[in-house]
């Protein structure tokens, strides 16, 4: 990893703390312990259930927002299959190798990665319905930025979907993002949360888009109407 990302992560996490997005980290070990922490059978992802609240169709185009060792990557590139396209990205290439070779397993043919830069995911196209966010939007120092970029490559009514924790929800307090922030952020850029969903104790599963589309925040206001 280049200097230039290094100097665009936002901490180095001492100890054995297991997040979703090891490959963000600055001074990481390297990816194949990450990996295997990543794969731990006792983390709690719900990764089914997860999908199934997004809706993902056939055709949809999707980008796994630090994708780190395909957990969320593989089975959303199924979901979209065989004409959607998931851009696994990742700042990490030996991840997105790993990736990769998951797919290739798979039989996936619709999966590709993307090295993005730490205030951009570099995606190769415009036209992304869902960007998600498992657990890493809390690693990247310059969040508004990343956002700021990130919407550049949704459509007009795609989606920014945001799981991480509150400070108040966890022990290691310093290094989560309260919602509240979140939201903040994503107003700035005329996104609001039209979806929130309780599939976790712990977290926040939070779905944004810009007040029109499927907006719930659209259809809020033609009752009124």
């Amino acid at each position: 990893m280049s200097n230039r990302r290094h100097a665009g992560l936002l901490c180095v996490l001492l100890g054995s703390a297991v997040t979703g997005a090891f490959a963000w980290q600055l001074a990481q070990s390297p990816a194949e312990k990450y990996i295997a922490a990543m794969d731990d059978p006792h983390r709690v992802l719900k990764v089914d259930e997860v999908i199934a609240k997004l809706r993902l169709k056939p055709g949809d185009t999707v980008a796994d927002i630090g994708s780190g060792s395909g957990s969320f990557s593989i089975p959303m590139a199924k979901a979209i299959a065989p004409n959607g396209i998931l851009y696994a990205v990742d700042i990490d290439q030996a991840m997105l190798d790993h990736v990769a070779q998951r797919a290739k397993e798979a039989g996936l043919a619709n999966l590709r990665t993307i090295l993005g830069e730490y205030d951009d995911p570099k995606l190769p196209a415009r036209n992304v319905d869902v960007a998600f966010f498992h657990r890493v939007l809390h690693m990247i120092e310059h969040r508004q930025s990343y956002l700021n970029a990130t919407a550049t490559y949704l459509k007009q009514d795609g989606r920014v979907v945001v799981i991480d924790k509150n400070r108040e929800k966890s022990p290691d307090s310093w290094m989560w993002l309260n919602q509240s922030d979140v939201d903040t952020w994503m107003a700035a850029i005329g996104f609001y949360p039209a979806e929130q969903f309780s599939v976790f104790d712990d977290r926040y599963f939070v779905s944004y888009q810009r007040p029109y589309g499927n907006s719930v925040l659209l259809k809020h206001s033609a009752k009124k109407q």
